[in-house]
């Protein structure tokens, strides 16, 4: 995979603003660093700024959890990618991150926290597995042909 793929908008918006095609392992790694790295990045210095202007914890506390949703959201393309290669559909990718939405807000009842916190953590290590380390569909499959990156 070249490093300078990243650089090209083309397909900086295929990986992170599309649900259509297939992707390869390696690039899903590639992809999820890159992620990471942005939001680093992006949150570090957003975060001092918001700090400087004395927001308090809660705060700030919130913005992160909103800021880690939206990285975690554009994260759902590149699983939704991974697992169409492995020719799961990649609608599949999207019930963690609706599942986590209640659950970052503090929404889910005490009463059903702990099942609901494995149910999520399940769906996500299904997800991981798959994306991460099983091996792709060879040749083409019913959403697209074998991926090139």
């Amino acid at each position: 995979m070249d490093i300078k793929k990243f650089l090209d908008i083309k397909f900086l918006v295929f990986l992170f603003f599309t649900l259509d095609g297939r992707i390869k392992r390696r690039t899903w790694w590639y992809s999820q660093i890159f992620l990471i790295i942005v939001g680093i990045l992006i949150l570090i210095p957003i975060g001092s700024i918001l700090e400087a202007l004395d927001w308090q914890d809660p705060e700030l506390e919130k913005f992160v959890q909103f800021f880690v949703l939206i990285i975690s959201f554009l994260a759902v393309f590149l699983d939704s990618k991974r697992l169409q290669d492995r020719s799961i559909n990649g609608l599949v990718a999207v019930i963690p991150y609706i599942l986590s939405v209640p659950y970052q807000f503090g929404l889910i009842s005490d009463s059903i926290l702990q099942f609901y916190v494995l149910v999520v953590l399940a769906a996500r290590i299904y997800i991981f597995v798959n994306a991460g380390f099983l091996k792709g569909d060879d040749g083409d499959n019913k959403y697209g042909p074998e991926p090139e990156h």
